[in-house]
Formats: structure tokens, sequence, C-alpha cells
């Protein structure tokens, strides 16, 4: 009886060993790697700020994440922004700051209802998403966003950078924000 009880217990003890090391190899099996991002400056009078957040599918609202950070920055001769972040991350543009050519700030536009969303894909790890460039529309300004994946590759050289898809969601960025303007990609500067 002795012997059966110490046999039950060994084989209880060995299989919660083994229960838990495949839960450790499941864990990191599941650790998300990081994607690296590129966005196109095409003016350097811009400075085009990234945020973390959430997308709310069932209102298609993208949700800016204020307790996160991302990791980016522009290149020396600000034609591109490049970034990292982990596969599945939601980035978006949040405002964007204008300055003329001397170097005085003309101030900080909001997304007054859409902005730019993109999610990092899982299979990747280098993507390009657009170029952003903007129009002025006397005191607002609206982005303009062209695929120029060639030049950023010959700019990374690089024969390889997956195209990461954006759309253009409703952001909660900036609650005031009333413009008779009926482009929904639109921004102005808060008041």
């Amino acid at each position: 009886m002795l012997a059966r009880m110490f046999n039950l217990a060994l084989i209880l003890a060995l299989s919660g060993c083994s229960t838990t090391k495949t839960e450790v190899v499941i864990e990191k099996e599941t650790e998300l790697h990081n994607v690296n991002f590129v966005i196109g400056n095409i003016t350097s009078i811009y400075d085009i700020k990234l945020s973390l957040g959430n997308i709310d599918f069932e209102n298609a609202v993208f949700k800016e994440d204020w307790l996160s950070s991302l990791s980016y920055q522009y290149t020396k001769d600000r034609r591109y922004i490049v970034g990292s972040a982990k596969a599945g991350s939601f980035i978006a543009i949040t405002s964007t700051k204008a300055q003329d050519a001397s170097g005085t700030a003309l101030g900080t536009f909001t997304p007054c209802n859409q902005t730019l969303v993109f999610q990092l894909p899982y299979d990747a790890l280098n993507v390009y998403v657009t170029d952003v460039n903007y129009q002025w529309n006397n005191v607002s300004i609206t982005p303009i966003y062209s695929n120029k994946i060639e030049e950023a590759m010959i700019a990374f050289k690089t024969s390889y950078i997956k195209q990461a898809a954006f759309r253009q969601l409703s952001a909660e960025l900036y609650k005031d924000c009333e413009t008779l303007n009926p482009n929904p990609l639109i921004m102005t500067r808060p008041i």
C-alpha cells in the first residue's frame, strides 16, 4: 500500500513538472517580436507625432493609449520616420507640427475627424507604410498620402520591405473640433 502511494505521488510530481515546462515553452513561443516601420516625410517642415493605441472595431475608432510610448525618430535629413514596436501594435498619426521655411512655428495640427492608422504585421520584420505630405487650407492642413516604397528601399539599401496596410479611422483625439470643411481628413489647431 505504501509503495502504491509513493508511486502515485511520484507520477503526480513528475507530471506536474512536465506541465510547467510545457507552459514555459508555449509562453516563449507566443512572445511578440518587434517590427521596424518606415513612413516617408516628404517635406521637412512637418514634425509628425505617432502614438500607440487600440481600435474600437465596433465603432471603427482609434483610441490613443496615453500610458504607452512609441520608439521612433527621423533620419538625419528628416526624409523618413523610422521606428519599432511589437507586432500587432496599432499606430496612428495623432498630431503634426508645422513650421515655415525659416523655422518659425506655425502650430500643432490635430486630426479633426479621421487619421491614418496602421497595424504592424505579425509576418514581417520591416515594413513601409506610406509617404505623407500636407496641403495648406488657410488655417488647417490636409494630409496627402503616396506610395514611394521603391524610394524607401533605395534610401535604406534593402531589396525587400513589406508594404503595411493603413486605413483612415475616426480618432478620439480632439473633442472640440468644429469645422465646416467636408474633408474628413482635415487637421486643425486646437483653440
